[in-house]
């Protein structure tokens, strides 16, 4: 039987002991441990121990909750330390490399982001730093803004592919020998699909990559 102890409820935060950066903390926590759609803000005051009308007083409501989450994210584990340092192709796969890691460790990010701008300090920095690479491969701001959107596209594209279904899973390729198979001939996809089952989602990531840094040489040529 469970003690009157057991039973109490969760004991409240003191007043005024709560703050906007334990809140985003916390919410942190929850969406990199269960993913945003399991951040709200019931659940989050339930974390903290406090009330919802104790969040309120520092979040409007879910929809800032979000962009606190999405800027904490950006500002403080999207750039990687050492950003500034080396040749600029090693930078932008160092940074490229950075996002799909960082942004794949917090479940439903990326589906946020492709649906919802980030407007914080955050993501200001890392457009600023992105074009500060492009900058320094010797692009002029209408080129270093053009590769900046191929950029964006290639990391967040190739990361929410990868989550919600790649066109390079090894389930497709099979699918695919499987009806060759069935209708006979195609000599040259069945010469093929040993070296497409071998192909990673890593790979394609690199390949692409490497193809951008080639299109950042050619457009300053």
């Amino acid at each position: 039987m469970a003690s009157s102890a057991d039973q109490q409820p969760p004991s409240r935060r003191a007043w005024g002991s709560l703050s906007q950066a334990r809140i985003v903390a916390v919410a942190l926590e929850i969406a990199r441990t269960e993913g945003m759609e399991a951040l709200t803000i019931r659940r989050l005051a339930a974390d903290l121990g406090a009330s919802r009308m104790a969040l309120y007083r520092h979040v409007a409501d879910k929809e800032a909750l979000v962009d606190l989450v999405m800027n904490a994210i950006a500002e403080h584990d999207v750039v990687p330390p050492g950003i500034d340092e080396g040749p600029w192709p090693h930078r932008l796969r160092l940074l490229a490399t950075a996002m799909r890691r960082q942004l794949a460790a917090y479940p439903g990010v990326v589906d946020v982001l492709m649906t919802r701008a980030n407007h914080g300090p955050g993501a200001l920095h890392l457009v600023e730093t992105i074009l500060a690479i492009l900058a320094d491969a010797g692009l002029d701001e209408r080129q270093a803004a053009r590769h900046y959107l191929i950029f964006i596209d290639l990391v967040l594209g190739r990361l929410h592919r990868e989550l919600h279904g790649d066109p390079i899973a090894a389930h497709r390729t099979a699918s695919l020998v499987a009806l060759a198979d069935k209708a006979g001939g195609h000599p040259r996809l069945r010469a093929a699909e040993p070296h497409l089952r071998a192909v990673s989602s890593e790979e394609i990531f690199e390949a692409e990559l490497d193809m951008l840094i080639e299109a950042v040489k050619a457009a300053k040529s």
